[in-house]
């Protein structure tokens, strides 16, 4: 087992902050919806009759088997032409973006496969903030992507509709409060930013 399957993504019995994530964007999305980098299937145990994934990574690809969900092995940095064009109402890439020496060719086909109307969102660090915090912990990562770079590859992609935001900043015991306050995201992030807490992501919501 690798520490991408093993530890950064390993499988979970308990999926509601992934269930509270696709809320928050994809709630009245009936699908099909492709999580690309899907790692072992978190995300798409929330809704497993309308998301599938992508993923490269072997180890992470024979958990999602085993979960029973509807996976393929690809390569996001030369195969992306094989998925079919238009066929998607969304598509998910949590933490995914940044490991590519070139972005432009992965958001170009992100455009492409989406249905007219349909969205992506698309989760990087927060970056120049993580730069100095935690980026290069992952000798994987390639880019650092900002919220200008973010912008220009999205219309460069040929999206029209585009927004970019920090996300708020999870932490033990954020999770209980949420389900028991009924916590939206919008409200989290107010509050941090009055106490001056970064998010640790960004989140680009684009739409074709």
């Amino acid at each position: 087992m690798s520490y991408y399957s093993k530890v950064q993504y390993k499988e979970k019995t308990n999926t509601w902050f992934e269930s509270y994530y696709f809320d928050r964007w994809f709630k009245n999305n009936s699908g099909p919806i492709l999580d690309m980098g899907c790692a072992t299937g978190n995300f798409i145990a929330t809704h497993p009759d309308i998301i599938e994934g992508i993923e490269y990574d072997e180890d992470s690809l024979q958990i999602c088997r085993q979960r029973g969900f509807k996976v393929k092995k690809l390569d996001v940095v030369k195969e992306l032409d094989s998925l079919a064009e238009a066929h998607y109402s969304a598509v998910y890439a949590k933490q995914l973006i940044e490991h590519l020496a070139n972005p432009l060719y992965f958001m170009r086909h992100v455009h492409r496969i989406l249905k007219s109307g349909g969205q992506a969102v698309i989760l990087t660090p927060n970056c120049p903030y993580a730069l100095n915090k935690f980026f290069w912990d992952d000798y994987t990562h390639v880019r650092p992507l900002t919220r200008i770079s973010l912008e220009r590859l999205a219309l460069d992609a040929g999206f029209k509709e585009i927004k970019i935001y920090e996300d708020f900043r999870c932490f033990t015991g954020l999770g209980k409060l949420i389900r028991i306050f009924k916590l939206s995201p919008k409200f989290i992030s107010k509050i941090q930013k009055i106490f001056f807490i970064s998010g640790l992501t960004l989140v680009m919501e684009v739409k074709k």
